[in-house]
């Protein structure tokens, strides 16, 4: 580095600070990741996912030093990188007040930093080693436990303290886990209609977001898979309908949140109201983004939902998806994903009534198909090489329509399921590769000459002696028989 301050820089890796001194007054300084507070959870669990997070020094709030973007304020999280600057001159060392871009030439960032870190980042600070004194008003970086604080005036009681609820975090939206702010001492504290209101007010100007939310328990036996949403601040519903629905899709609040692959990053779109979304299933994501043999190929999603796994498929570089959905609300989250991917889509008014030439002349990259999986069977018949069966507990009722989207010269068939086996790791595997066998024989059965299992993927653990797996299988030829009947072959 070189100008009239004659700085000679040294930049290295440490968890410590140290003055050292080369030939005249030298300066240690501390990388910090600034962002906005509602960003800082987030961001300080990348770092810390990273090794990049530095434990011994404090997280800082804007008050605690200049404050270098007046217009809001921010949490700066203090990182490993460090540096000494050596003053050969006896010049005034460079202050420490100035906010570098995410790519400034004096940042050597880790190579395994996650680009993810960048989208929740206003930018980067050299903060001096004497910065970590200077605390005006230390707060806690958990916007939660800030809200906590503060509604108690700084003395909060101790057990709401020890297990804070856990949260997820969307645009606009924070929506925690199903058991938070149920226990005794919450039940105590948010004892009537306004003391709760006033609280998660707080909580959710804490957060910087207009909805706060919890949880509620999935009904398995529901194939639409509509939420138990808990509204705890903020309008979900406006207009309703007879059955307590938005009347249209404008009386909904919606939300949406940014999913980094190894290909690249898709937004999802959905109302939390009426649809779900599954953080779970993130692994399963990234497996299938990174397939290499979904170039150039057709891609058939049955029970897509907002488009969990089509948008893997397409970074995959599949030529075309076709997503079935029953769900009027999921495909409307579908339709904006896509929209905000910049995915050119079709939604199909009366998929049974179109062939599969209408389809592949269709320059649309997405096909949606509104309705069971059956009744867009004429449309997929013959034409895909991946299937991917996304319904849990368990898709094997659709086998039949999976096996005859495939190609007759064969294709791949990703099938969801939930396991419940006892007896350990041991257990577990021997009961995947049972019900794994199980499938292969069904594929067998509804007309295929051959199927082999490629691989089980293990996503989640849903509950005690309960995991959530994928068995991919490699489906061989069509059988000739002109007498075969699909339907009536498949063992479930």
């Amino acid at each position: 580095m070189c100008g009239p301050a004659a700085m000679a820089v040294h930049s290295k890796l440490s968890g410590n600070l140290k003055d050292v001194s080369l030939g005249g007054l030298s300066t240690s300084q501390q990388l910090y990741a600034v962002c906005h507070p509602k960003s800082a959870y987030v961001a300080k669990l990348i770092l810390k996912q990273a090794s990049f997070y530095d434990p011994k020094q404090p997280v800082i709030s804007s008050k605690a030093i200049l404050d270098p973007s007046p217009t809001s304020s921010s949490i700066k999280i203090p990182t490993t990188l460090t540096r000494i600057l050596s003053n050969q001159t006896g010049a005034e060392p460079p202050t420490t007040d100035q906010l570098l871009n995410i790519d400034d030439p004096s940042i050597h960032l880790p190579a395994n930093i996650p680009h993810s870190l960048f989208e929740h980042l206003i930018g980067f600070q050299w903060l001096q080693a004497s910065a970590k004194n200077i605390r005006l008003k230390h707060l806690p970086v958990s916007p939660l436990l800030r809200a906590i604080q503060r509604f108690f005036s700084s003395n909060p009681p101790q057990d709401l303290l020890e297990h804070p609820p856990t949260w997820e975090a969307y645009q606009d939206f924070i929506l925690f886990q199903p058991n938070a702010f149920l226990s005794a001492p919450w039940s105590h504290t948010l004892n009537s209609t306004s003391i709760a209101s006033n609280f998660f007010a707080l909580v959710a100007s804490e957060f910087g977001v207009s909805h706060l939310a919890r949880k509620g328990l999935i009904d398995r036996s529901d194939v639409s898979r509509q939420p138990q949403l808990v509204p705890l601040h903020g309008v979900f519903r406006t207009q309703l309908n007879a059955e307590g629905h938005p009347k249209s899709f404008n009386d909904a609040f919606w939300t949406s949140t940014r999913f980094s692959t190894p290909k690249g990053s898709i937004t999802y779109v959905w109302a939390p109201s009426e649809t779900m979304y599954s953080r779970g299933n993130s692994s399963e994501k990234c497996r299938i983004a990174m397939l290499p043999n979904v170039t150039s190929k057709i891609v058939v999603d049955m029970c897509c939902g907002i488009g969990f796994f089509v948008f893997p498929y397409l970074l995959a570089g599949a030529s075309k998806v076709i997503g079935c959905e029953i769900s009027q609300w999921a495909i409307e989250g579908l339709r904006r994903s896509a929209v905000a991917n910049g995915i050119s889509y079709k939604v199909l008014d009366q998929p049974s009534g179109l062939d599969s030439i209408d389809l592949l002349s269709h320059t649309a990259k997405l096909i949606i198909a509104p309705g069971p999986n059956a009744l867009a069977l004429p449309i997929y018949r013959q034409i895909a090489t991946h299937v991917n069966l996304g319904l849990l507990p368990s898709s094997v009722q659709f086998l039949p329509q999976a096996v005859e989207a495939l190609r007759p010269e064969g294709g791949w068939l990703h099938i969801h399921g939930e396991l419940a086996v006892g007896g350990g790791p041991v257990g577990r595997k021997q009961g995947a590769e049972a019900w794994a066998a199980t499938l292969i024989e069904c594929v067998r059965h509804l007309g295929r000459q051959s199927t082999k299992l490629v691989n089980i993927h293990w996503i989640k653990s849903i509950g005690p002696a309960k995991e959530h797996i994928v068995v991919e299988l490699e489906v061989g030829l069509n059988n000739q028989s002109k007498d075969f009947d699909p339907y009536l072959n498949v063992r479930t």
